[in-house]
C-alpha cells in the first residue's frame, strides 16, 4: 500500500506489506474505505496526556524524522483530501521532540499541545459494531525451529520460491505470478502449496505447530530458537500475491465463534480441539508468505526504521502519512501470571511507522507491542474501540497569535 509519494521508500522488511496487521485474523468487520479527517476546533481537542515514558516517545520520533528527513523537499502526502507537505510533518516531530526532552509536567504537555498544533480527528465509516475506529496490536514472534525435519518439527517456512515471478502492473504496481504452458498465471495458493508440497527443497527452517507458521506469516518477521539454543530472525521477503482472508470473520460467520470470543488465544484452542478442521480453516486466507534469514534484532517498519513498542503504529498510509504524528486514546490489556487480567485506558503519542493491505481506510489502527510471549498475549486480545487524531503544528502564521514555543 503507498502514499502518493514514494520515491526512495526502503524496501519493506515485513508481512504487512501483503499480509496485513499483526492481529488482522480477529478483525471481524469489513475495512471499508470510506471515513473521514476532520479538523477540529480547540474546544474539541481531547485532554492530551501519556501513559508511557517520554524517552521511548524520543526514540520513534527520532526514527520518524531520520524517515522524513530524507525526503524530497517537494514531497506532498495526501490525507483524506488534503495536502500534507513533508516539512510540515517534520516540525510536527521536531517540535515535540524538544518538547519533551524538557520533561513537561502533564499539564504542561497538554497545554503547549493545545496552544502549537491543529487537532485533525481520522476516523472510518460506521462498523456494525459500532465502531468508527478499531484498535488492533501486532508484534514479533520467537517460535522453537529446527534446520532439519524431525519430529515435532514436521511444519515448514519457506524461502522465496524460484519460479516465483514479479511484474510490473498498472500504476507500477507488483503483480506476483509464475509461468505456465508459456503463460503468466497466479501463484498457487495456500492450499494448493501445502496439500500438493510443491515447494520441497526451498524450506528454510521448520516449526512445531501449524498455526505458528500462519502467525508468523501474519507478523512477517520473528525470532527462531533452533534445538541447539541458537536464535536466528526471520525477515519478510516477500508472498503470493493473492488477497488475504481473515479467518476471525470465518469462524464467526461458519458459527464456529461469537464475535466478542474471538482472539489469537481462542482460535488456537479451537484449531487444538479441532485438529480435523484446521487445514480448511486455514486455507481460507490464500495469502502466502516467504522469508530470508537475517540477523536477531529488533522489528522493522516499512520505513526501514526500527519499531519502538507502544509508540509506532500501522495503518493506511493512503489516509494517514508515513512518518505522521498522532496521538491515540483507547484501552489496552494489562496481564497478570502470563494472562490478560484486566483492561485500562490506553492514551499516548504515536507515530505512522509501518502499514499493511489488511488496513483498508482510516477506521484502522494496529500498534506495535514489542516482541514475546507477553507481547503477543496481548496483540491477540486487542480489538478495540479508540480515538485517532493527527496532530500538525500549526502554519507559522497561527503560530505567531499564540505564545512563543520552545
Amino acid at each position: 500500500m503507498m502514499t502518493k509519494a514514494t520515491m526512495g521508500r526502503p524496501r519493506l522488511l515485513r508481512a504487512h506489506w501483503l499480509c496485513g496487521l499483526a492481529a488482522v485474523f480477529v478483525l471481524l468487520t469489513a475495512c471499508a474505505a470510506q471515513g473521514a479527517v476532520t479538523s477540529l476546533a480547540p474546544a474539541e481537542y481531547p485532554v492530551f496526556a501519556d501513559d508511557l515514558a517520554l524517552r521511548d516517545l524520543e526514540t520513534a520520533l527520532d526514527q520518524s524524522l531520520q524517515y522524513l528527513r530524507v525526503r524530497p523537499l517537494t514531497t506532498r502526502y495526501d490525507c483524506g483530501g488534503r495536502s500534507i507537505a513533508v516539512h510540515r510533518l517534520i516540525e510536527s516531530a521536531a517540535f515535540l521532540q524538544r518538547l519533551v526532552r524538557t520533561r513537561p509536567t502533564p499539564a504542561q504537555l497538554n497545554e503547549q499541545i493545545r496552544a502549537h498544533y491543529e487537532v485533525v480527528r481520522v476516523e472510518g465509516a460506521q462498523r456494525p459494531t459500532g465502531r468508527s475506529l478499531l484498535v488492533t496490536g501486532y508484534y514479533q514472534p520467537l517460535f522453537a525451529g529446527s534446520l532439519e525435519r524431525t519430529p515435532p518439527y514436521l511444519h515448514p517456512v519457506h524461502a522465496q520460491p524460484n519460479d516465483l515471478i514479479v511484474r510490473e502492473g498498472t500504476g507500477g504496481k507488483p503483480v506476483i505470478g509464475r509461468l505456465q504452458a508459456g503463460g503468466f498465471k497466479p501463484y498457487w495458493t495456500r492450499k494448493e502449496i501445502e496439500e500438493g508440497e510443491l515447494l520441497k527443497g526451498q524450506e528454510l527452517v521448520w516449526l512445531k505447530d501449524p498455526f505458528d507458521v500462519f502467525v508468523l506469516h501474519i507478523q512477517g518477521s520473528g525470532h527462531i530458537r533452533l534445538t541447539d539454543g541458537t536464535v536466528r530472525a526471520l525477515h519478510y521477503v516477500r508472498g503470493n500475491g493473492r488477497e488475504y482472508r481473515s479467518i476471525g470473520k470465518l469462524m464467526v460467520d461458519s458459527g464456529r465463534m461469537q464475535l466478542e470470543g474471538v482472539t489469537m488465544d481462542s482460535i488456537r484452542d479451537y484449531l487444538k480441539a479441532h485438529p480435523e478442521e484446521r487445514n480448511q480453516i486455514l486455507h481460507h486466507n490464500e495469502s502466502y508468505i516467504f522469508f530470508q534469514w537475517g540477523k536477531p534484532g529488533p522489528a522493522i517498519g516499512n520505513l526501514g526504521k526500527e519499531l519502538t513498542p507502544g509508540r509506532s503504529i500501522a495503518v493506511d498510509q493512503l489516509w494517514l502519512p508515513p512518518g505522521a504524528l498522532a496521538y491515540l486514546d483507547s484501552r489496552k490489556p494489562v496481564l497478570g501470571n502470563s494472562r490478560v487480567a484486566g483492561w485500562e485506558r490506553m492514551q499516548r503519542f504515536v507515530t505512522v511507522q509501518d502499514t499493511g493491505s489488511g488496513l483498508k481506510g482510516p477506521g484502522r489502527v494496529d500498534v506495535f507491542l514489542g516482541a514475546g510471549d507477553a507481547a503477543g498475549t496481548m496483540a491477540g486480545q486487542m480489538k478495540e474501540n479508540g480515538a485517532l487524531y493527527l496532530l500538525l503544528l500549526k502554519e507559522p502564521e497561527a503560530r505567531a497569535a499564540d505564545r512563543p514555543g520552545l
